[in-house]
């Protein structure tokens, strides 16, 4: 079964699809989370590559691999002209280093990747990167993570479901990660920021998701933002909204921040493909506050 006929089936009996994100860094240990997530059992895993994959960036390994050459010159009982003559072979090396970061960044995404699917195991698993002023960890520029998120579609397409689209990216960046997905045949998930959440507003997210042909519209809003609008009047409109748009697209709700009772409450009935909760409080990220057990969820 494919996430979206999940999905549909959960929503025939009301019930909310349940994903988490797994925002592990290269020091955090895997085990810990895989045992809470086969106890927990949520239906999707969200991988939030931005806590591991900078640590594994072009300017890291490069740095790793220059101190080790750089030490060896300076400690080397050498003359001025040898030591000048090392460090030029050093300049020469860190040339070929870029002209094969490609394939070297390949090999390293289709690890960390398998790794991830290896921790979910037969659950489905998101793609996703956010930068800090996303509310994720990551610090790439916007090309380098654009070339992160197609690299790992293109080596390792196969463990993924989905890709978050980061909404920040310029449209041609943003256009080579939409095309990376459709060619490993990965459902795209597109994050539209909205001011406010009126009917107009909320009508443009839809109508803009569908100009990318893209499966999912997640609209990320704050504990804040919820704050200021009648619950009950926003699940009426999100409902409107997703009947209308039934079959075109699949609305997704990532409320953020310090929720309240009724806020998390809410969530649970709102009509959004699926509800993305912390594992523990251990396993909070940045964005993500509320956890599984907060809601009851079991």
């Amino acid at each position: 079964m494919d996430f979206l006929t999940q999905i549909k089936e959960k929503a025939a009996i009301n019930q909310a699809t349940l994903t988490v994100p797994m925002a592990l860094g290269p020091n955090d240990k895997f085990t810990p989370f895989k045992t809470l997530l086969n106890e927990e059992n949520p239906d999707a895993v969200i991988w939030q590559a931005d806590a591991i994959a900078d640590d594994f960036s072009k300017e890291v390994i490069w740095d790793q691999v220059k101190a080790g050459g750089g030490q060896a010159v300076d400690d080397g009982d050498l003359s001025a002209m040898k030591k000048a003559a090392m460090k030029a072979e050093l300049e020469q090396v860190h040339q070929e280093f870029l002209a094969n970061w490609p394939s070297i960044q390949a090999q390293v995404v289709q690890e960390l990747a398998t790794n991830a699917k290896e921790t979910v195991g037969d659950r489905f698993l998101f793609l996703a990167y956010a930068t800090t002023n996303e509310g994720g960890q990551g610090e790439m520029a916007p090309a380098d993570q654009a070339f992160f998120l197609t690299s790992a579609l293109k080596v390792s397409g196969q463990l993924f479901d989905a890709v978050f689209i980061p909404s920040h990216l310029d449209e041609n960046l943003q256009g080579k990660v939409r095309d990376a997905a459709a060619a490993a045949h990965v459902a795209c998930i597109e994050t539209v920021q909205v001011s406010d959440l009126t009917t107009a507003s909320l009508t443009e997210a839809f109508e803009q998701t569908l100009t990318f042909g893209a499966t999912f519209v997640n609209l990320e809003l704050s504990a804040d933002m919820l704050a200021q609008v009648d619950l009950a009047d926003l699940e009426a409109l999100l409902t409107t909204l997703s009947d209308k748009y039934k079959d075109q697209v699949e609305l997704v709700l990532t409320l953020t921040g310090q929720l309240s009772k009724d806020q998390l409450e809410a969530w649970l009935i709102f009509p959004s493909a699926f509800v993305t909760l912390a594992l523990s409080d251990r396993y909070q990220t940045p964005m993500i506050h509320s956890t599984v057990k907060e809601v009851g969820w079991h």
